[in-house]
């Protein structure tokens, strides 16, 4: 049992899975839970989470505007991360939407030998999404929440309902978490962190006018503040590796409980040039194939 662990250790943290490169593509386009291979349950609901996500990006930007914060809506961690959910909800329906209903591209994707740059792209949007997500609603529940904020709506769709939907996501979807991908979400916060150093150096302030973006990033104090660079660092860190464990536990399920049917194919004896298709139908190529040839003399 320790060398089989030792060895799945060794198998992840393999340099092949530093890259965006996995097979078969399909899966991002699947549910891990889904029988056929095209589902018209996964596609109402990755539709729906972005409709969902849309419409919570125009309700901030609204609430904003009302309150006259408009100017500084594009500062905040925050407003970063529930636009990331949006791309990454859009561009997440618009795949699975796509092979929903053209087979041709469903018949691309199932017999490439390499992973679809629309696809890679998917994938770290996700990665980020979902470490971003979490890590913004623990750090503003946890330190910066306090009685003069609002409990309202708005503050609930973009501190909390982001980081619940993005986990449902990830136990819903087939496709892996992989340890090294951490580095994504780290290098996006720490995008962030230089524009809120460059935002100080040009003198600006929040909506409140405070030479700051959020007291724990005050970088008059840039001790303090590479405190809270570091700390998030370690946060974000320790949930990617949380939720790779996730990943596996619903990996696990799946293998223990789910026992997709297994379609054989109706003669094992002729051996066709065939490729894979998506519908569950083998396409044959060429017209001297044997599969189509009538031999026997009657």
């Amino acid at each position: 049992m320790k060398n089989k662990f030792t060895s799945a250790c060794k198998d992840e943290l393999g340099l092949r899975n530093c890259g965006m490169g996995h097979m078969p593509a399909e899966e991002f386009v699947k549910s891990q839970w889904q029988s056929r291979t095209k589902s018209t349950f996964f596609l109402l609901y990755r539709l729906s989470l972005a409709v969902f996500f849309t419409a919570v990006v125009i309700n901030s930007i609204v609430v904003s505007v009302s309150t006259e914060d408009w100017a500084k809506y594009f500062i905040y961690l925050t407003h970063w991360g529930i636009m990331m959910c949006m791309g990454t909800t859009v561009l997440g329906a618009i795949l699975v939407t796509r092979w929903y209903f053209h087979p041709e591209f469903s018949d691309k994707i199932c017999n490439s030998e390499e992973m679809p740059r629309a696809f890679k792209i998917y994938w770290m949007m996700h990665n980020i999404t979902l470490i971003v997500s979490i890590c913004i609603t623990i750090i503003y529940w946890g330190i910066l929440h306090n009685d003069e904020m609002p409990v309202d709506a708005n503050n609930i769709l973009i501190h909390a309902a982001n980081c619940m939907f993005m986990l449902i996501d990830l136990i819903i979807v087939a496709y892996p978490v992989r340890i090294w991908h951490v580095v994504q979400p780290i290098c996006f916060g720490l995008l962030y962190c230089i524009f809120s150093v460059i935002y100080y150096l040009c003198d600006g302030t929040d909506k409140k006018g405070r030479p700051y973006i959020y007291n724990v990033l005050d970088w008059r104090t840039p001790n303090k503040a590479m405190v809270t660079v570091v700390g998030t660092i370690v946060l974000a860190i320790i949930i990617h590796v949380l939720m790779f464990f996730l990943y596996k536990f619903r990996s696990f399920l799946y293998s223990r409980w789910f026992n997709p049917k297994t379609i054989l194919p109706t003669n094992s004896t002729i051996n066709l040039q065939q490729g894979k298709s998506c519908d569950g139908i083998s396409m044959v190529y060429g017209n001297d194939n044997r599969g189509f040839t009538i031999t026997e003399k009657y």
